[in-house]
């Protein structure tokens, strides 16, 4: 989630930020997700404390979700929007939403404001490219610029599928990542020793981010990234793929999910395993479901908040 940095120069965003309850803040993060090709950011009311410096704590107040939409978002697209989100079961209601054009010069110092560096798991470390950071000794830090592209580790699903990476992640393995974005997961992959890892998203414009954040992590000889997806829209050769990964990442969201678990199954080598992620503990029945018709075994599922990781496995 960050700046369009590989838009044209004239192309301009619209924030829409919606002050909603904390308990409130998955249900509308997770509509305006599906809108918002820029990305969504939360910003928590915080009190500061008097007695330690840098220490905080997160307030009952209402929290800012912003998102950010490509322009023009016109009145009858602002209407449907605020009718799918006073159809949330909310705890609170929800006042009027705010809307602010933002041009592409103040995109990267905007995003910046809400990105820091974050330790996840045992070992990852990921780094935004414009901070400074010294490793501990077996830290592995993964330094990310993410442009337009989705994945910045600060979201849950993004911190549970690197957790689930680190531990499942078995060294000479070959990955593919579905849903790249910035190539987050896949680099953070190479780096923990994945023999080669095969990156693709639907969205094009992200594909360059994740070259560029493969090579400033000296990766970008094991990290294949480009458009497309499973299926027909494989982009490497005119069959489907089948049995190409022993390690499959997902981080996407249920419907989706579930709609591609016939391919992931046949895409995983005998004894691979599923990563997946992008749903709520509400969908958390149904893509177990799913996934375990299409022949998986489930091993686990994982969770951070009201979101969910599954891990699965094809049988050897």
């Amino acid at each position: 989630m960050a700046q369009p940095a590989h838009r044209e120069s004239d192309e301009r965003w619209v924030e829409v930020t919606a002050r909603v309850a904390p308990a409130d803040v998955d249900l509308v993060s997770a509509v305006l997700e599906d809108l918002a090709a820029g990305g969504v950011a939360v910003e928590p009311a915080i009190e500061v404390s008097d007695e330690a410096d840098f220490e905080y704590r997160e307030t009952a107040a209402p929290s800012a979700v912003r998102a950010y939409l490509a322009a023009p978002f016109e009145p009858r697209q602002r209407r449907a929007l605020r009718a799918r989100l006073t159809a949330l079961p909310l705890t609170a209601p929800l006042p009027p939403l705010h809307y602010a054009e933002v041009a592409p010069e103040d995109w990267a110092e905007e995003w910046k404001r809400f990105y820091s560096v974050q330790h996840i798991g045992k070992r990852i470390v990921v780094r935004p490219s414009w901070e400074r950071y010294q490793p501990a000794p077996g830290e592995v830090v993964v330094e990310l610029d993410p442009g337009t592209a989705f994945g910045t580790g600060q979201h849950e699903t993004t911190r549970l599928c690197l957790a689930a990476i680190e531990r499942h992640l078995r060294p000479g393995v070959e990955v593919l990542d579905i849903g790249a974005g910035s190539g987050i997961l896949a680099v953070a992959a190479a780096k923990l020793g994945a023999a080669r890892v095969r990156a693709i998203d639907i969205d094009g414009s992200t594909v360059e981010v994740a070259r560029e954040n493969a090579a400033r992590n000296g990766v970008a000889g094991r990290v294949l990234a480009a458009a497309g997806s499973l299926g027909e829209a494989w982009p490497w050769g005119s069959s489907p793929p089948v049995r190409c990964a022993g390690l499959v990442v997902a981080n996407i969201s249920s419907t989706v999910v579930t709609g591609m678990l016939a391919d992931i199954a046949r895409a995983l080598r005998p004894g691979g395993l599923l990563l997946a992620s992008g749903f709520m503990a509400a969908s958390e029945a149904e893509v177990v479901a799913a996934s375990e018709r299409q022949g998986l075994r489930t091993i686990r599922v994982d969770g951070e908040g009201d979101w969910r990781c599954l891990v699965a496995a094809r049988a050897a």
